[in-house]
């Protein structure tokens, strides 16, 4: 079964595809703020070099709103045009380590945080003001975050989630529904 992967809720996203639980392909592209165009060119890349996918999975967030949004599109079109099977993961579940914790800015003076283990959450992301930060960490447990460095913790791990950890958690989940944890900020126009 071919499986593609994409992963596009932080600033850097990425696209993979396996064949079974065999990376095939992968590719890595910039996304500030979802506004990156690169999505759409590492989906050419990978439509070029492996074809359609049996299977496509992509990252739920929690994220950016833009990129978000526009690898959930891409990924209902690319299962639709090729009947493919439709799955969303996480984002948070896209990192390689036995257990951890992710955090990331939430905007508006709060952060998210997560607690992993075996590629299920101990903790599903909640929103915290940034010091209650250290009373949730365990030592000995490595952080990862998926944006910027966040102040309160300097030993977390700049990275974002990968595609293709994503592709090899799909059993226990299902639609691509998109995980926010606070209403969209929208500025109303004035009068």
């Amino acid at each position: 079964m071919k499986i593609l992967a994409i992963e596009s809720s932080g600033p850097e996203g990425s696209v993979a595809v396996l064949e079974d639980t065999s990376l095939i392909g992968s590719w890595r592209f910039s996304s500030p703020r979802g506004r990156g165009g690169g999505l759409f060119p590492a989906l050419e890349s990978a439509f070029t070099k492996c074809g359609p996918p049996d299977t496509v999975v992509v990252g739920t967030g929690p994220g950016g709103y833009n990129g978000l949004r526009a690898s959930a599109a891409a990924a209902w079109g690319i299962s639709k045009v090729h009947g493919s099977q439709l799955v969303g993961v996480p984002s948070l579940l896209g990192y390689e380590a036995a257990e951890y914790f992710v955090a990331g800015d939430a905007r508006g003076g709060q952060w998210f945080l997560a607690h992993v283990a075996k590629g299920r959450f101990l903790l599903e992301p909640v929103l915290i003001f940034p010091d209650q930060a250290e009373e949730m960490l365990a030592p000995g447990i490595p952080v990862f975050t998926p944006g910027e460095q966040l102040a309160g913790i300097p030993e977390a791990i700049c990275v974002p989630p990968q595609a293709r950890l994503l592709a090899l958690r799909t059993s226990d989940f299902g639609n691509p529904l998109p995980i926010y944890l606070k209403p969209p900020h929208i500025t109303r126009p004035s009068s």
